[in-house]
């Protein structure tokens, strides 16, 4: 006795496998942009607000092939996210951007005493983290439903 078994359809099937890792990679990856753009939201809204200098300066960029970074270009945003010694700042020191002097952009005369720091980038980062899932599920659902095509 000889059993006889014909797959129709196998050509359909390796072609939707073979083009799974390219459509799941480009699902993926934007994915990951909307992940970003929905922390820098988040990190503007939480910045200090005193100038808006820091909250302009959150960003982000793609950095190689399948990187995302969150950059922040002001030049106190790292001291506002992880603290610093509590000092006194000569309001006729340069705020190291081309907006003037201290003095000039937070409006006092004098000397002023710094003390409180305000994390911005951490809490909008564990804000959004319960997001990824969820968004991830959506990227593999996309990817799978184009590499059927």
């Amino acid at each position: 006795m000889q059993v006889s078994v014909r797959v129709i359809g196998n050509e359909r099937v390796n072609r939707m496998v073979s083009s799974l890792p390219k459509s799941t990679e480009k699902a993926i990856g934007s994915i990951s942009k909307e992940f970003m753009d929905a922390v820098k939201k988040s990190a503007k809204l939480r910045a200090p607000r005193k100038t808006g200098e820091l909250a302009d300066s959150i960003n982000w960029k793609s950095w190689g092939k399948n990187r995302l970074i969150l950059t922040v270009d002001s030049p106190y945003g790292a001291y506002q996210e992880l603290g610093f010694t509590p000092h006194w700042v000569h309001a006729g020191m340069s705020t190291g951007n081309n907006s003037g002097t201290i003095g000039s952009a937070f409006n006092i005369a004098g000397f002023a005493f710094v003390k409180k720091h305000t994390p911005f980038i951490q809490p909008a980062l564990e804000s959004n983290l319960s997001k990824l899932p969820n968004l991830l599920q959506k990227g593999v659902d996309t990817a799978i439903k184009n590499a059927r095509r």
